[in-house]
């Protein structure tokens, strides 16, 4: 290999001199309690020819993921220098990036080869880089798999794809879903939880048997909206109570590091999520964020959402017309942070203290998980892409789109019967979700911890 290059990649690729067990990573992911192997490592196609493509926020756990599948690689028998891993943040251009690609090409053997190319999307030109490699044939007996942390611009790269990915396959790594969490801080109990196949019907026979598990249920539940699902958060919050301020500083870090490259401004992101954050779960219009700003400007406030959606940091809900199932576009955005730490994080980064929390986080949550599903059920491209809300006299919060047709879940976090009145509208299938009440006939309502359970 070009000695240029080694001292950063022997580095990078401790493997080569039989020391996986010094990877930082990896040692890093033993050192935190509790600790969990990655939920997507089963996912991951590792036949030649194979271009797989991972993304998700960052701290989410795409770098951990990669180490395992070097490590099952090296449990399989794989050669260690046929397996390269690269962290394309140290990587100049795309100039720099083939040459280190051919040097290790060059010196791999001639059996497969593993490449792993970590936050790709900090090189400008990567996907040109990558599709000559593929077109050349170089990579017939390659599996390569690419991260990143901004989902458009790595999705958008990889569409010059088309066709010669092989057997590769699209990757997306979130924070713990609910569930996950608990399959992290109560396996037991969470191993007697049915799944939710579909979204509706919901199992509401099956919901009834949880409703002795519901007082447990509850307090993970709300434990969850203080760390959320992200890596960092988790053990800290479990052992202390709370988030540890390193955790707060890497994340933060994150949003605030991300929106710079992006060429925006952190102080005017940073305004439009206060904005965000006193108006949530209200739909807000472009015009109606910039009027409380600095910069005045709808097309400026909808450039730095869009961001910010890529980023994974927001979920926006359009509405919907039900009798169509078409975005009505100009109409108000009902924006929803993601995880739960980062309605924690932005409430202190922003200094803005958010009404009602926890019904706003528990209307976050049912959206954000509910978005989720649907991605992973239809490989959507965008986590909003299935999901909408409806408006017009009431309000459905979330409306599901499915291959069935619409389904709506209006979230209520209270215990009141009066609170869940049924109501016949033109979005139907409609489920109630309540803090705690449980009502199997019309309307169907189930508590939001045992649905996020279940799904």
């Amino acid at each position: 290999m070009d000695d240029k290059y080694l001292p950063l990649l022997s580095k990078q690729n401790c493997w080569w001199e039989g020391r996986i067990e010094d990877d930082v990573h990896l040692t890093a992911w033993r050192a935190q309690a509790p600790h969990w192997m990655p939920f997507n490592l089963k996912e991951l196609p590792l036949e030649a020819f194979s271009l797989n493509i991972i993304t998700g926020p960052r701290q989410a756990g795409k770098t951990t993921l990669i180490k395992f599948a070097v490590e099952k690689l090296l449990k399989d028998g794989v050669q260690p220098k046929s397996i390269f891993y690269l962290r394309c943040d140290e990587v100049s251009d795309a100039s720099q990036l083939r040459e280190i690609i051919e040097a290790f090409l060059a010196h791999g053997g001639s059996g497969e080869v593993f490449i792993f190319l970590d936050e790709i999307t900090e090189v400008a030109g990567w996907e040109k880089t990558l599709k000559g490699f593929v077109d050349d044939g170089d990579f017939r007996k390659a599996v390569v798999t690419a991260s990143g942390s901004n989902a458009f611009q790595l999705r958008r790269g990889s569409e010059l794809f088309p066709g010669r990915r092989g057997s590769g396959r699209d990757i997306l790594v979130l924070p713990l879903s609910f569930r996950q969490y608990l399959e992290v801080v109560d396996a037991e109990r969470a191993a007697l939880i049915p799944r939710l196949a579909e979204l509706h019907p919901i199992l509401i026979a099956e919901a009834r048997k949880l409703l002795a598990q519901l007082p447990r249920l509850q307090k993970h539940l709300l434990d969850y909206f203080q760390c959320g699902g992200f890596p960092l958060a988790i053990p800290s919050h479990l052992k202390h109570g709370y988030v540890s301020e390193d955790a707060k500083e890497a994340y933060k870090s994150w949003v605030v590091g991300d929106i710079l490259k992006n060429g925006k401004s952190d102080a005017i992101g940073r305004e439009i999520l206060k904005v965000i954050l006193s108006k949530a779960p209200t739909p807000v219009s472009w015009e109606g964020i910039a009027q409380e700003t600095s910069i005045k400007s709808p097309p400026t406030v909808a450039s730095y959402v869009e961001l910010l959606e890529r980023l994974f940091v927001i979920l926006p809900l359009y509405a919907i017309n039900p009798d169509t199932g078409s975005r009505e576009f100009a109409k108000n955005k009902k924006l929803h942070l993601t995880d739960p730490f980062l309605w924690n994080l932005c409430e202190e980064w922003c200094l803005q203290k958010i009404e009602r929390k926890t019904d706003v986080l528990a209307e976050a949550c049912l959206a954000y998980h509910i978005a989720r599903h649907l991605t992973a059920k239809y490989r959507a491209r965008r986590l909003s892409e299935r999901v909408a809300y409806w408006r017009n006299g009431h309000e459905v919060d979330v409306v599901a789109q499915s291959k069935d047709g619409l389904a709506g879940f209006e979230m209520k976090w209270s215990d009141k019967k009066t609170a869940f009145p049924y109501k016949v509208g033109p979005v139907k299938n409609v489920t109630y979700i309540s803090r705690s009440y449980f009502n199997e006939r019309n309307p169907a309502v189930v508590p939001l911890a045992i649905f996020l359970a279940m799904l």
